[in-house]
């Protein structure tokens, strides 16, 4: 995997969360697909690059990714001036369907990926509903970030651990959808796969650490069903977004 100097355009935070713009010139990413990133003039710390779900792509050649500080090399990646490391477009996305209406689900910083989908769908004219977690302890400049970034979203307002509380209660009638798109914390999606599970067709925008990003270390397995068996895919390569129904959870 191949790590290219890229321009920052800037980098704007929300509270614990930043935004980072910097120019991109190669293939457009896809609604769900991820880029490895990490801070430039630091050797190997960390060992590791971060996968980062592409957030937006707006003309210009403008891309721009959406990161939680948590950790030194979060804080890297955040810090004002720093030079950036960033791959190419990785994995397999959303699969978009051309019929509406469907229904965006997100949750903490991994309602990342839906801001792209919402373009594409909008560029599409698929009507969709966005529902997205509204954590109680978030930072009044998170929630405005929320609503410039999702305008018309629905926020629900959570304690965290809510997942289910979340997709259940607020979406509703799943069956007035023609497809849902989740990209969430653990419970969220949890609850998304039992809900929309005979009901509605639904993908799943996995979280997994990763190491390789091209399949050779298996360190990001997601046990899928195939031909009625349990087997181990890769998200770095099969995903990071699957069908619920596939999911062995």
């Amino acid at each position: 995997m191949k790590l290219h100097p890229v321009e920052v355009i800037s980098r704007e935070r929300y509270g614990d969360h930043v935004r980072i713009q910097y120019l991109w010139t190669g293939d457009p990413p896809q609604p769900g697909q991820f880029v490895m990133v990490r801070a430039a003039g630091h050797g190997l710390d960390p060992f590791l690059s971060r996968p980062l779900f592409a957030h937006d792509y707006e003309e210009g050649d403008v891309a721009s990714l959406l990161v939680v500080v948590r950790g030194r090399g979060t804080a890297l990646l955040a810090e004002e001036g720093s030079a950036l490391l960033v791959s190419d477009p990785l994995g397999r996305g959303f699969q978009v369907t051309e019929d509406g209406p469907v229904a965006l689900v997100g949750g903490g910083v991994w309602v990342s990926p839906l801001k792209l989908l919402a373009r594409s769908l909008r560029r599409r004219g698929i009507e969709h509903d966005v529902y997205l977690e509204s954590p109680a302890a978030a930072s009044g400049a998170y929630l405005g970030f929320l609503k410039e970034n999702f305008p018309g979203a629905t926020l629900i307002e959570t304690a965290g651990g809510t997942g289910s509380a979340v997709f259940l209660d607020w979406v509703g009638d799943l069956a007035r959808y023609e497809s849902i798109y989740v990209s969430g914390t653990a419970e969220t999606l949890a609850a998304a796969r039992s809900a929309a599970a005979g009901v509605v067709p639904a993908q799943l925008a996995v979280r997994e650490r990763m190491a390789c990003a091209n399949g050779s270390c298996y360190g990001c397995a997601v046990p899928v069903w195939a031909g009625g068996e349990m087997v181990y895919a890769r998200a770095c390569v099969d995903g990071p977004v699957f069908e619920a129904a596939a999911l062995a959870w």
